[in-house]
């Protein structure tokens, strides 16, 4: 042909747009895969958690906790305080996180805290509080390991310390001021250089972290909106607020260091 094309080069052009569509679909197929993997995953993580919780209660309920550590602490929050203005905003980095949870004086939590405890007509005898003592010996009965945190003294943690609870140690620290993520990684770095499984960072107000970098827990003393005694995930680390004066608060650990809270009130 008088004006034919070297050999190939009619076939290569009309087969380079066909290559290139099969390309972008890979690469479609390949971007869809990923998502799924990652839904999945995310899936599992709460499936898993909801699952480890769900077995927390029914262990704490049957008595048999031989398994795990539990982390009980007072409550700091006075309900008039509480119920003013002057209750402190969440950090950036809680998101929409603080609003998780069960409102805290709630019938079926205090139905479920008395179940778990099996104070029943002992109550009457408590006066209308709940001491820290005697949860941590409900809890030692069950066989768990206890540690007991009094956050009534503010400041009594900023030493940053590590506790011996049965098997597993516990790092503890307490923030009164403003650190950075930086700053708090480190400190939490330095605990479990020490042999820390688990951080726990007690803070007045979420404000005062600029990301709860490196810490397992964090726990608020202060009244904050929307963060409940229930505790709620925000940026990887599980987030709980103190309960009101009166009653008492509990974190169960499970062996593979999940973490779920409970509040034993005396209403």
């Amino acid at each position: 042909m008088s004006d034919g094309l070297p050999a190939g080069i009619g076939c290569a052009t009309i087969n380079a747009p066909m290559k290139i569509a099969r390309e972008k679909i890979a690469l479609l197929i390949f971007i869809v895969l990923l998502a799924v993997v990652a839904v999945a995953s995310v899936s599992y993580f709460f499936t898993s958690r909801n699952f480890n919780v769900a077995a927390s209660y029914v262990d704490d309920q049957v008595g048999s906790m031989g398994d795990y550590t539990v982390v009980v602490y007072n409550g700091t929050i006075e309900p008039a305080e509480e119920d003013t203005s002057e209750a402190e905003g969440a950090a950036a980095w809680m998101g929409e996180s603080s609003g998780a949870g069960v409102k805290e004086g709630s019938e079926a939590q205090v139905e479920e805290g008395n179940k778990i405890l099996d104070l029943g007509a002992a109550q009457d005898e408590l006066g209308g509080k709940i001491y820290l003592s005697d949860v941590n010996d409900i809890y030692r009965d069950k066989g768990a390991s206890v540690l007991s945190l009094d956050l009534s003294r503010p400041g009594c943690y900023e030493e940053p310390q590590v506790f011996n609870v049965g098997e597993r140690k516990i790092g503890v620290l307490e923030v009164s001021w403003y650190v950075s993520a930086r700053k708090l990684e480190k400190m939490a770095a330095e605990l479990r250089e020490e042999g820390a499984s688990a951080v726990i960072c007690i803070v007045r107000t979420t404000a005062l972290l600029a990301s709860p970098a490196g810490v397992d827990v964090v726990i608020v003393t202060g009244p904050e909106k929307g963060l409940t005694p229930e505790g709620a995930f925000a940026d990887g680390a599980f987030v709980v607020r103190t309960p009101d004066a009166g009653s008492v608060g509990a974190l169960v650990i499970n062996h593979a260091n999940v973490v779920s809270a409970r509040v034993i009130s005396p209403e």
